[in-house]
């Protein structure tokens, strides 16, 4: 009985992570055409590391088509597997780690990671292969994503060192 109990709670807390990101990728977002600054990517991530890489490519996927269905765009499937590889490499990154790095180390290289598998190599392919984008153009996400790297770092540093947060999310 306690092995659902975990479950529903731990699946009850990807689905409002799935959530968050929706919220953070389609409404809270400024756009300038082609490059988007959105923390989107910061519940992935956090799915990612707490819950694990398979949990966090999973929160990507199901919040990029559920988002894509709700804005009314129909669903990319490189774009989608650029937001889920998000989760898996952060979560895979630094569960892989040695734990004797200090938090912020394991989170930043972790965090890099993602963003320049998930953000600058698949969805700037996606980019360009579906939607025709020059890769001149493209190379317009690379500082958006070292800025999404450092916020979306300092942000979960400070959602993991807080006890009530992680107590919250891992019960």
């Amino acid at each position: 009985m306690k092995n659902t109990k975990n479950s529903t709670r731990t699946l009850t807390v990807l689905a409002l992570l799935i959530a968050m990101s929706i919220v953070f990728s389609r409404v809270l977002s400024i756009s300038t055409g082609f490059v988007r600054f959105n923390l989107g990517s910061l519940p992935v991530l956090l799915a990612g590391i707490v819950f694990g890489p398979g949990a966090g490519f999973a929160v990507g996927a199901l919040a990029d088509m559920i988002g894509s269905i709700l804005a009314g765009y129909a669903i990319n499937p490189l774009i989608t597997l650029g937001a889920a590889s998000i989760g898996l490499v952060g979560g895979w990154l630094w569960q892989t780690l040695p734990h004797t790095l200090r938090l912020g180390q394991r989170l930043l290289l972790s965090v890099v990671a993602a963003h320049v598998v998930g953000s600058i190599l698949i969805n700037s392919l996606a980019l360009h292969i579906f939607y025709g984008y020059a890769w001149s153009v493209l190379a317009a996400r690379v500082p958006n994503a070292l800025i999404l790297t450092a916020v979306n770092t300092v942000l979960l540093r400070l959602l993991m060192e807080n006890k009530a947060v992680m107590a919250a999310v891992k019960k």
